[in-house]
């Protein structure tokens, strides 16, 4: 890893830290112009609900925003486990939406 791919890794743990992601949780690499983000997604604090899709939809709308602002990075891989990115929403593995759910949409 060069100096430049430190300092990029640096950034974006300083982009998660400012959202509220638990960094020490997830493995960030950066190979050329792209982020790799790997590992368990968790949130600090009381400032963003885990557990509700919107809110993490949103939040890691935000953080990818950010992370795409820094010079030299075109692409951000995730590899969240739990999550998987569905063009540009968030939605948990393997979970059904109870009925109640269903009829909100």
């Amino acid at each position: 890893m060069g100096m430049e791919s430190w300092k990029v890794n640096n950034k974006v743990k300083i982009i998660l830290s400012r959202n509220w992601v638990n960094v020490p949780g997830l493995l960030v690499n950066t190979v050329k112009d792209t982020v790799c983000i790997k590992g368990d997604l968790a949130f600090m604090g009381d400032k963003v609900d885990g557990h509700n899709e919107l809110t993490v939809s949103s939040q890691l709308r935000k953080v990818e925003r950010e992370i795409l602002a820094l010079r030299d990075v075109r692409h951000v891989d995730w590899r969240i486990i739990g999550w998987q990115k569905k063009k540009n929403r968030w939605e948990r593995k393997g979970f059904k939406p109870s009925e109640s759910e269903e009829k909100k949409e």
